[in-house]
Parts: C-alpha cells; structure tokens; sequence
C-alpha cells in the first residue's frame, strides 16, 4: 500500500470518528464514542449534581475500553515494517458491521417507537455501548500501526502534536536536514487534513441530525467499511 492511500484511509476513520462522536453526543444519549477527554469530565462534573447524567459517559468510557482491549488482542502480532496489516483491515471490518448493526437499531427506533419511550431509552443505552465499543477497536488497532502523532479518534492528541511540529518547523527550518524537513512537513499536512475530515464530518452528521435523524448512523458505519475493503485488498500480508 502507497502512502498516499494510507494516509487517505486514515482520514477517512478520522471523519468516522468524527461522525460517530455527533452522532452519539447529539442523538443517542449525550456522550463521546471517542473523545474519552470529554466523557471523563463528563462524568466528573456529574457526580455531584442532583440532575447530572453520570450513566451515559460511563457507558462509553467502559465500552470504549473494552473495545481497544479486544482489537489490541486481535493485532497484537503485526509483522514490523508492514504499513496495513490484514489483522487491522478485518478488525475494521468488524467494526464495521457493528456500526451498521447499530444503524439499522437506530432507524428501527425512529421507525417502530415513540422517541423518547422507555424501549428508545434502552436500546439508546444499548447503542451508546456497541458504538463505544466500535470506535475503542479503530484506536485498538490503529495504535499498532506506530504512526508518529497521528490518532484517528482520540483528537487531542493530534491537536497537540500538530502545535508542536510546526513549531518545531518554525524554529529549525533553516537547520533541519531537508529529508528530515520533508518528513516533518508530510506529518503536519497529514494532521492538519486528518483534524479537518474529523471536523467536516462532525458538521455533516450535525447536518443530518437535523434533516434526516434516522441516517445518522450511516456515515461511520460506511466510512469504516470502505477502509476495512480497502485494507482487506491492498494491505499487507496476515500478522
């Protein structure tokens, strides 16, 4: 697999990640699937108010952690040098069809039940879960490709490394071996693009939240699918 096409898929999960964390904040139950930043304090701030909401942001905190615990099992042997081993294509894959899964319950909801029904609340509680539980296993396996100060889920994190390198670039441009400065320069572009496919899809899901609420579920689902084909046929060998 070419660079480019990489970096081109890792964008892609970024804007699943930033689909999937609209979608679970502002339609199933006011929690992040994967800024677990948020869901932290989320669940701090509620524990001592009377109306606070500690159930859901523990929900995705605990799902998130099972997920990246069972795709960090299923990648743990990648071969070293492999930039897209088959083992984090089919962890995609399954992710992916937990997404739809998901989906499918969500357009039921809006379909067959009253919104805010105590049926709609519990399969809420349950989607909230498995959508947790999905993007934990994108960042399980995507932390086993080693890809320096790029994360497609948990943002801060290249938030941070985005600042950082430029100014690095900023005060070592004119010592920097040109190699290395090239290097540093591909990293901050893909960052930067990665942060904005986050962000777009975010605005996108918002978007649909408003016109058509039942699709939502829809955009990570198949944006991870693509990438898990993708992967399946131009990857690496098994780990």
């Amino acid at each position: 697999m070419r660079t480019g096409e990489r970096d081109l898929l890792l964008m892609i999960l970024a804007a699943s990640a930033g689909s999937a964390d609209g979608w679970s904040y502002f339609g199933i139950g006011h929690a992040f699937v994967a800024n677990m930043t948020g869901n932290t304090v989320l669940l701090g701030v509620n524990v001592f108010r009377h109306t606070g909401e500690v159930l859901h942001p523990a929900i995705a905190i605990g799902c998130y952690a099972a997920g990246v615990i069972f795709a960090s099992a299923l990648t743990r042997n990648l071969r070293e040098g492999d930039p897209w081993p088959r083992s984090v294509s089919a962890t995609l894959l399954l992710e992916s069809l937990i997404l739809f899964g998901a989906e499918i319950t969500w357009a039921a909801i809006f379909r067959h039940s009253a919104h805010d029904s105590q049926f709609a609340v519990l399969f809420r509680n349950v989607l909230l879960g498995a959508v947790g539980f999905a993007v934990g296993m994108q960042s399980g396996a995507m932390v086993q490709l080693k890809i320096p100060g790029v994360v497609t889920t948990y943002i801060t994190g290249t938030w941070t490394s985005l600042m950082n390198g430029i100014v690095d670039f900023a005060s070592g441009r004119d010592r920097t071996p040109p190699r290395k400065k090239v290097a540093l320069e591909e990293r901050l572009l893909l960052q930067g693009a990665i942060l904005a496919a986050y962000f777009l899809a975010a605005m996108l899901v918002g978007w649909i939240l408003q016109r058509l609420p039942a699709a939502a579920g829809a955009v990570p689902a198949a944006s991870v699918f693509v990438v898990a084909v993708f992967g399946l046929t131009r990857g690496g060998a098994a780990a």
